[in-house]
C-alpha cells in the first residue's frame, strides 16, 4: 500500500513538472502569436499548436488531481473536487472557443474520474450536480464566447468606421468648397478648419468671438453698406436663441469688406446629459450661385443688348402706374429709330447693335432717375413719364431726339440715324395701358408722316382715321366675296391718228354705305393685310375677258403692285388667268413703277423676265417721280414708258416741265420704248406732245375711265377714233371738278400704281 502510494506520489511529481513545462511552452507561443500577422500562414500553424498545448495542459491537470485525489484522505479529497471544479469555471472566459474546448474537455472528463476514484460515483446527486454544473459552464463559455466575439467585431468595424469618418471629414475639410463650424451654448466660434479660414480669408488663429458678429464684420460693415437691409441676421439668430435647427438659410456676410453670400446650416448639440452645449454645422459660399441668380432676375427684367427694361418689365411699371387711383398721371412716349434699317442693310447686325446700344446709352442721359426706358424690340424703346405735364413730355422728347440723331462712330465709320416720337398723355388719352399703347403709337405714326425727326402728341381725330381704316381693311375681304370691286377702263389714244391704241384697267369699290371708294384709300391697306394679290387678279380676269371681245390689236394695261411683283406664283398666275379667258399673252401690258423697281428685291427682276417670255409687255409708270431714272431704264426689259402726270399738269404754262418731257420722249424713243403722257386735259397739251412726237397720250381730253359695257358700246359704234365724242365734254367737266375736290380734301398718294 505504501509502495502505491510511492509511486502515486511520483507520477504527481512528473505531472506537476509536465504543468510547470506546459505553462512555459504557452508562454512563449502566445509571444509569438502576438507578433504574427493574421495573414501569416505560420499564425494558422500556431493556432494548432497552442491550442494542442492547451489540451495538455487540461490533461495534465486533470492527471495532476486525480492523482493527488488517490493518495489523499476523505477530508482532502472535497478540496481536490473543489480546486477541479474551480478550474473548469475558469474556461468561461479563457479565450477563443476552440482553445476553452480543449481546456474544458480534458478538464470535465478528470472531474468525473477524480469522483470515480474517491468512491463517489455512486452518489446520484454529487454527479447529477457535476454534469448539470459542467454543461452550464459548457453553454456559458459558448454564449460568452458568442457575444465577446460579436462585441470584438463590433469594435472593429466601429473602429474602422471611425477612422472612415476621420478620414471623410479631413478630406472634406480640406478639399469641399464646404466647411464645418461649430460654436459653444454662447455662440462662439470652437472650432476653426482650414477651409473655413479659407473663405473668411483671415488665418485661423483670428476667427473667433460671437459668430454672427463675425459674419457682419467687426466694423459692422454689412450693416452700414446695406442699411436698408436692416439686420440681415435676425432669422438666424432667431433660431438659434430658441435652438432650433436650421439648413440652407442664405444670407450676405462681408469678408475683407466684400459683400459675400453665405448658406449655413447647423443643429443644437447636447451632452450625455441632455444639457445644450452648442451648434454644429456646415457652411458654404453660395456667392457664385447668387449672383448668377440675380443676374438672370435682372435679364428677365432687362434687355440683354441695351440694359433698358424689356417690354414685360415695361408693361409692369406702366401698369403699376396707371393702377394707382382713378385718375393715372402718366405720360407714354414710343420711339421708332429713323433710318436703322439703312445701317443694319449697309454695315451689318454688329454695328447695328453697337449703334443700338449707344442710342439706349443717350436715352439714359436724356431722361431723370424717375423716369423709365425700355427696349421693347428692333429698332423701337418707349419712355414711360409719371407725370402728366405736357410741356415735361415733350421737352423730353425734344432732348431725346438731339441727342439721338447726332452722329455715331464706331471704328471710323460714322453713323447718322434719327428718332420719331408718338406721345399719350394719361388720363386725358387713355386710362388704360393698351389704350394709351395704341394712342402713343398713332401719334408715332402721325410722326413719321410729317417727316420723321419729330414727335407729335395723340389727336382724338387721328384714332377715328385709324378706326375708318380699320373698317375699310375688314370690309375689303366681304367686298371680294360679295362683288364690291368693279373695274374701270381709260382708253389710251394714238396721237398721230387720235385712235384708241389701248386701255388702262382702273379697279374701284362700291361700299354699301360710303358709295364709291377711289383706289387711293383702300389699295394700301389691301397691301399691307395681303389681299393685293386676289385683287390683281380679279382685275386681270376682268382686263383678259374685255380683251377677247375686242378687236386683236388692243391691249389692256394692268397696275402691278410691288408687293404682289415680288411673289414667285405670280407669272403662274397670270399665265393661267391669261389661257382661261382665250387671249394672247401680248394683248396683257403691266404697269409698275420705277420706284417699285427699285424697292423690291431680285425676285422682282426675275418675275419681269419671265412676264416678258411670257409674252405680256411690260410698261414702266409714273416715270420721272423716281430715282436713278437711266439705270432703270437699262437694266429692266421694258416695252413702254408712261410719263408722270405731274410733268403734264403745267406743260402749257410752266417752261421747266416741257424741256424735261422732251428729254424724256427723246430718251425712250432713242431707246426703242413707246411713250405716253399721263392726265391730258387740254388740246394745248396734245399739241405740244405732238410737237415733241409722243406717242400715245391718256386723259380727261378723251375719256374719263368708264365701265367695260360703254367700252363694248363705243367699239360696236365705231366712236374709236375721237373717243366717246363731243357727247362726253360735260361727262368729263363733272368728273375733272369731282376729282379735283377730292384731290383738296384727301390727296391721293403721289405714286400710287392704282389710279
Amino acid at each position: 500500500m505504501e509502495f502505491n502510494s510511492q509511486i502515486h506520489l511520483q507520477y504527481t511529481g512528473y505531472y506537476f513538472v509536465a504543468l510547470i513545462l506546459n505553462y512555459f511552452i504557452l508562454f512563449l507561443i502566445t509571444k509569438i502569436w502576438i507578433k504574427l500577422s493574421k495573414k501569416d500562414d505560420s499564425f494558422v500553424i500556431l493556432k494548432y499548436v497552442f491550442n494542442f498545448f492547451i489540451f495538455s495542459l487540461g490533461s495534465f491537470w486533470s492527471f495532476y488531481l486525480v492523482s493527488i485525489i488517490q493518495i489523499s484522505p476523505a477530508a482532502q479529497q472535497a478540496l481536490i473536487l473543489s480546486i477541479i471544479i474551480g478550474l473548469i469555471s475558469t474556461t468561461i472566459s479563457s479565450g477563443p472557443l476552440s482553445s476553452t474546448l480543449m481546456f474544458w474537455l480534458p478538464l470535465t472528463v478528470g472531474s468525473f474520474c477524480a469522483i470515480y476514484v474517491s468512491g463517489h460515483l455512486d452518489n446520484l446527486a454529487f454527479v447529477v450536480s457535476l454534469s448539470g454544473y459542467t454543461s452550464l459552464v459548457f453553454f456559458t463559455m459558448v454564449f460568452l464566447n458568442r457575444k465577446m466575439l460579436e462585441r470584438s467585431v463590433n469594435e472593429i468595424n466601429l473602429a474602422q468606421t471611425g477612422e472612415t469618418i476621420r478620414i471623410l471629414l479631413r478630406d472634406f475639410e480640406e478639399n469641399a468648397s464646404d466647411w464645418l463650424w461649430e460654436t459653444n451654448a454662447m455662440g462662439e466660434i470652437k472650432h476653426v478648419s482650414p477651409r473655413f479660414a479659407e473663405v473668411a480669408r483671415q488665418p485661423q488663429s483670428a476667427i473667433q468671438g460671437d459668430l454672427l458678429a463675425f459674419m457682419a464684420g467687426a466694423d459692422h460693415t454689412l450693416r452700414r453698406v446695406y442699411p436698408a437691409e436692416g439686420d440681415v441676421f435676425e432669422p438666424l439668430r432667431r433660431r438659434m436663441i430658441a435652438r432650433k435647427p436650421f439648413r440652407d438659410m442664405v444670407m450676405p456676410v462681408n469678408m475683407g469688406g466684400e459683400r459675400r453670400w453665405w448658406s449655413m446650416t447647423g443643429k443644437p448639440i447636447e451632452d450625455s446629459a441632455g444639457r445644450f452645449i452648442g451648434y454644429r454645422g456646415v457652411g458654404s459660399d453660395v456667392t457664385a450661385m447668387h449672383r448668377s441668380r440675380e443676374r438672370i432676375a435682372y435679364l428677365a427684367r432687362h434687355d440683354s443688348l441695351t440694359d433698358l427694361a424689356n417690354r414685360t418689365e415695361f408693361n409692369n411699371a406702366l401698369g403699376l402706374l396707371m393702377s394707382e387711383g382713378a385718375e393715372p398721371n402718366a405720360a407714354l412716349l414710343c420711339l421708332d429709330l429713323d433710318q436703322f434699317k439703312a445701317v443694319n442693310d449697309s454695315y451689318g447686325h454688329g454695328l447695328g447693335d453697337s449703334v443700338l446700344r449707344a442710342v439706349a446709352h443717350r436715352i439714359r442721359g436724356a431722361i431723370r432717375d424717375r423716369d423709365v426706358a425700355a427696349r421693347l424690340g428692333g429698332d423701337e424703346f418707349s419712355i414711360l413719364l409719371p407725370s402728366d405735364d405736357e410741356f415735361e413730355a415733350t421737352a423730353i422728347a425734344d432732348r431725346v431726339i438731339d441727342r439721338v440723331s447726332r452722329p455715331y462712330k464706331f471704328d471710323g465709320v460714322i453713323v447718322e440715324i434719327g428718332v420719331s416720337i408718338g406721345i399719350a398723355m394719361a388720363p386725358r388719352d387713355g386710362k388704360t395701358p393698351e389704350t394709351l399703347y395704341r394712342n402713343a403709337d398713332l401719334a408715332l405714326y402721325r410722326a413719321k408722316d410729317a417727316g420723321r425727326g419729330t414727335w407729335r402728341l395723340f389727336d382724338p381725330a387721328m384714332d377715328r382715321q385709324l378706326q375708318d381704316r380699320r373698317g375699310l381693311q375688314r370690309d375689303i375681304k366681304s367686298a371680294l366675296r360679295e362683288d364690291q370691286l368693279f373695274v374701270e377702263f381709260q382708253p389710251v389714244v394714238a396721237l398721230s391718228t387720235r385712235s384708241i391704241v389701248g386701255l388702262e384697267a382702273l379697279v374701284r369699290w362700291e361700299h354699301p354705305d360710303r358709295g364709291i371708294i377711289p383706289p387711293g384709300e383702300f389699295i394700301e391697306i389691301a397691301e399691307r393685310s395681303g389681299l393685293i394679290g386676289a385683287i390683281t387678279a380679279f382685275v386681270l380676269a376682268e382686263s383678259a375677258a374685255l380683251a377677247a371681245q375686242l378687236p386683236g390689236f388692243m391691249a389692256i394695261a394692268v397696275n402691278l403692285s410691288p408687293l404682289h411683283l415680288r411673289e414667285a406664283w405670280l407669272v403662274d398666275q397670270v399665265s393661267e388667268i391669261i389661257q382661261q379667258a382665250g387671249v394672247a399673252p401680248e394683248r396683257i401690258e403691266f404697269e409698275v413703277t420705277e420706284t417699285a423697281v427699285l424697292e423690291t428685291e431680285g425676285r422682282t427682276i426675275d418675275n419681269l423676265h419671265r412676264l416678258r417670255a411670257l409674252g405680256c409687255r411690260i410698261a414702266i409708270d409714273d416715270f420721272g417721280t423716281g430715282y436713278s431714272s437711266l439705270a432703270t431704264l437699262s437694266r429692266f426689259p421694258f416695252d413702254r414708258l408712261k410719263i408722270d402726270r405731274s410733268f403734264i399738269n403745267d406743260l402749257e404754262h410752266n417752261a421747266a416741265d416741257a424741256p424735261i418731257v422732251k428729254a424724256m420722249i427723246d430718251l425712250s424713243q432713242t431707246m426703242g420704248l413707246r411713250v405716253t403722257a399721263e392726265g391730258v386735259e387740254t388740246e394745248r397739251q396734245a399739241a405740244i406732245l405732238t410737237l415733241y412726237q409722243c406717242n400715245d397720250i391718256q386723259g380727261f381730253l378723251y375719256s374719263p375711265p368708264v365701265r367695260k359695257a360703254q367700252v363694248l358700246q363705243l367699239f360696236e359704234s365705231g366712236r374709236t377714233v375721237t373717243g366717246l365724242g363731243v357727247g362726253c365734254v360735260e361727262t368729263v367737266s363733272m368728273v375733272r371738278q369731282a376729282t379735283r375736290a377730292r384731290r383738296v380734301e384727301q390727296p391721293m398718294p403721289q405714286h400710287s400704281s392704282f389710279e
